[in-house]
């Protein structure tokens, strides 16, 4: 039983979502230290201008190395319908407009926003579905585990009954595999090739949101390669 581990990201890449394709379970990490400046409240969309940030603003000021969990997004701020705004500037006219927007639209006016992963998880399983992925998820702080760095991922891998863990390509500069073995279990490290798909505004740029993929594309993303 294949089991990958991700941070809640915002609308994240199509790498995230590829690496979800090859396991038999995804779970969130959501109760370690957040990351400023990290991926978990922001991601980039394409405009006419080329690729442009969207991100939460959430409150971190005093509040270094909180559980992501912790994390409270600032909805003092006019943020959900400056991203509304931003994403029907960059994506009307694209092929799926009419089917991706309205639900993007509904996401941000009924999902609770008091903590960012009230915001991010249901992104993410909307997303997952309008892909096509049928991989299990499930949060880390339900599950039984503690510890933490490698340990962690070992405790939560076994929590779910899994064998193998996938670990992103970073995790070679700081997984401790001995740790796993003794566990029993056995590491893959995925790799995901981006490729191009149809794009406007000028030359291919990856590394976006999933959600440019879904405004241009939206088939089911096919099973790219883990090595």
């Amino acid at each position: 039983m294949i089991v990958t581990i991700h941070q809640p990201n915002l609308f994240p890449w199509l790498g995230y979502f590829d690496k979800m394709m090859q396991a038999d379970a995804f779970i969130l990490l959501d109760h370690v230290p957040f990351t400023k400046g990290g991926f978990q409240n922001r991601v980039q969309l394409k405009g006419a201008n080329g690729p442009q940030w969207l991100t939460v603003p959430v409150a971190t000021k005093g509040k270094l190395g909180q559980p992501t969990s912790d994390v409270e997004c600032k909805d003092t701020l006019p943020w959900k319908k400056d991203h509304l705004k931003t994403i029907d500037a960059n994506y009307r006219g694209t092929p799926n407009f009419n089917e991706i927007y309205p639900c993007l639209e509904y996401l941000y006016q009924n999902t609770n926003s008091a903590k960012l992963v009230d915001f991010t998880e249901p992104g993410i399983k909307w997303m997952r579905e309008a892909m096509g992925i049928q991989t299990p998820m499930m949060k880390a702080s339900e599950l039984e585990a503690s510890g933490s760095g490698s340990e962690l991922l070992c405790q939560l891998v076994r929590s779910v009954g899994g064998t193998v863990y996938l670990s992103g390509p970073s995790g070679k500069d700081y997984l401790d595999e001995r740790h796993f073995d003794e566990y029993g279990i056995r590491v893959d490290y995925h790799r995901f090739d981006m490729f191009p798909y149809p794009q406007r505004y000028g030359a291919f740029a990856g590394g976006l949101s999933g959600l440019d993929y879904l405004f241009h594309v939206k088939k089911p993303l096919e099973r790219r390669i883990t090595a």
